[in-house]
């Protein structure tokens, strides 16, 4: 019998690839807009995109707010087991996304001129960037809606979905790209209205799943948790204001390398933005499955898949990301080429110059992301509003301004990893600072106070792979409820329950199809009562509503839930990122009388 805990790794690695791609994809599409604009339309137009860019920041600080809010209420409602306070979420998300995406929307439709000239546009580039907003701004209603829509999909199992839209809009990218620009000639208008159809179809292939009936979450305008949208506001807040901080950068980046280097540092800047998203697909990703399953784990108070998380982060998927990096450097001049393909260039020499600098910073983006998601989970949201400004803008504008006059260009490259390195040491400067002093151990080093989970002598928690594993575990429970003082009567009835619940798994769950499946359980003592919590990763099955349909008068039917449902003093099931999750509690008073 395994006592060290897997299901963590494998639902991480579950998720982890979607996320990977709706960043991957935004770069894609970046790198074909970029491509269409050098080649058909100018090189300059590359730059007018890069100025947008800006823009571009401030929707996605917007989305964030809602983002980061809705994922970390979502993943506390998950951990708790309340599917309906999930929907709620659900659908108080929506409702704020749609209200802010169309007064967006509204503003760069309307005002295009203004927005314009707070990017920076001079007069030989204004009136292109009004030309672009006025086809971007279509498509941002669809843009943030998905972008909430693919986070709530995941929560359901639903990665087929948002592989199939991200695919679609990657093509369909393409080929309006080609059609509108290379063909009928539409220019730069032709670019961004391309977007904007792709965010229609790539919303359209989305929201239709929550039109069908297996949707587990479900939209109601009335039952939306308003009374938790402050409280979703002030934990999305620290995301946004990164995303706010990293806008207002690259207004003063922009500023500081048109002065210093003119439209050729502006274009190599375009560039690297286009495709650096690419770059750091797997880092931003990791942030979003931190984020995500932290909050789960903080909601179930649960210390040992907590640590499980933050080591793959730092491990594991840090070794990825060194690798990313020495391949980025080594194919930084073929990338470059895509987009400027004269190597004698100056512009190309910058870029090249860039893309190698960006590159080493790789691993070190990894662990802020890892950081800054896992305070955010933890809801130490003074600490993110720090690490925001700082990340977002200090770290890099400061030095930014203090090399350009020196040595140019290269001071503003250089900005960068430095940045990053001054952002890695937000985290261990706030954990001295929370407990007065170093960190002693890995609990403090996570910011578990005492009050945070369950003491190591009062949790069990064991890996159940076969029939044998499943009786002694059982036994395993029945003892550490006689360890934790509860009587015989109480340790026998969570021992039947996790044997009962454990063996249904094995024997249907790990033979409904030629999948390798996991099941893990985890006994806590608290409270006065032993919480049993079941989860594994087989097709959704609920034992809980079952216990409607279970007739008396069918004796031999189903007797092993029957059985489990009048020990249990309470039962609780939910199915929600791919797992089957039942909580049972036995109460040591209720079960005395």
């Amino acid at each position: 019998m395994k006592n060290k805990t897997s299901m963590s790794s494998v639902l991480f690695f579950k998720l982890l690839p979607v996320q990977i791609m709706v960043v991957a994809m935004g770069s894609i599409n970046s790198i074909v807009d970029g491509i269409i604009a050098g080649r058909f339309i100018d090189a300059v137009s590359v730059g007018v995109i890069g100025l947008f860019y800006a823009i571009v920041l401030g929707l996605n600080a917007a989305g964030s707010v809602l983002l980061g809010g809705s994922s970390v209420l979502s993943g506390r409602y998950i951990g708790s087991g309340n599917i309906d306070k999930t929907s709620g979420i659900f659908s108080l998300t929506v409702n704020l996304t749609a209200i802010i995406s169309i007064l967006v929307s509204s503003i760069l439709l309307v005002f295009p001129g203004a927005v314009a000239a707070f990017c920076g546009a001079d007069e030989t580039l204004k009136a292109s960037l009004i030309t672009y907003i006025s086809g971007y701004g279509i498509g941002v209603f669809p843009m943030m809606m998905s972008q909430q829509l693919a986070a709530f999909l995941q929560l359901e199992r639903q990665s087929k979905r948002n592989y199939i839209g991200i695919a679609t809009m990657i093509i369909c990218n393409i080929t309006l790209n080609i059609a509108l620009v290379a063909v009928f000639n539409m220019g730069i208008f032709g670019l961004a209205l391309s977007t904007s159809i792709c965010n229609w179809i790539y919303f359209i292939i989305l929201v239709t799943y929550y039109f069908g009936k297996k949707s587990q979450l479900k939209y109601s305008f009335r039952s939306a948790l308003w009374g938790d949208a402050w409280n979703m506001l002030k934990i999305g807040f620290p995301g946004a204001l990164l995303v706010l901080c990293l806008s207002f950068r690259d207004v003063v980046l922009n500023r500081i390398i048109l002065n210093v280097a003119g439209q050729d540092g502006m274009s190599a800047k375009s560039a690297l933005g286009m495709v650096g998203g690419l770059f750091i697909a797997l880092c931003l990703g990791t942030g979003t499955v931190v984020r995500t399953l932290g909050s789960v784990h903080v909601g179930e108070e649960d210390r040992d898949s907590i640590k499980e998380l933050i080591k793959l982060g730092l491990t594991k998927v840090l070794i990825l990301s060194c690798i990313i990096a020495v391949v980025v450097m080594l194919l930084s001049g073929a990338v470059v080429r895509i987009f400027f393909a004269d190597p004698t260039s100056n512009v190309f020499k910058l870029a090249h110059q860039y893309f190698i600098i960006y590159a080493a910073s790789i691993p070190l983006i990894q662990v802020v992301q890892v950081e800054t998601n896992y305070l955010q989970a933890m809801g130490k949201n003074t600490c993110v509003n720090a690490f925001s400004v700082i990340d977002g803008f200090a770290s890099v504008v400061l030095p930014a301004l203090i090399l350009a006059p020196i040595i140019g260009i290269l001071g503003v490259w250089l900005a960068t990893p430095i940045g990053i390195v001054i952002s890695a040491f937000v985290y261990p400067v706030y954990a001295i600072i929370h407990w007065r002093r170093i960190p002693r151990n890995v609990n403090e080093w996570l910011l578990f106070d005492d009050g945070f989970g369950v003491k190591d002598e009062d949790r069990l928690a064991v890996s159940i792979t076969n029939m044998e594993d499943v009786t002694n575990t059982a036994e395993l429970v029945q003892g550490f409820c006689k360890k934790q003082g509860y009587d015989n009567k109480v340790s026998l009835y969570a021992a039947l329950c996790l044997e009962e619940m454990a063996r249904n798994v094995i024997e249907y769950g790990f033979t409904s199809d030629n999948k390798k499946h996991y099941l893990e359980t985890r006994v806590v003592s608290k409270d006065d009562c032993i919480l049993l919590r079941i989860k594994d990763d087989c097709i959704p099955f609920d034992p809980v509503s079952m216990k409607e349909q279970l007739r008396p008068e069918d004796t031999t039917k189903n007797i092993g839930i029957k059985m489990v449902m009048k020990l249990a003093d309470e039962t609780n099931y939910q199915n929600l990122l791919g797992l089957n999750v039942l909580t049972i509690t036995i109460d040591r008073a209720k079960t005395k009388m």
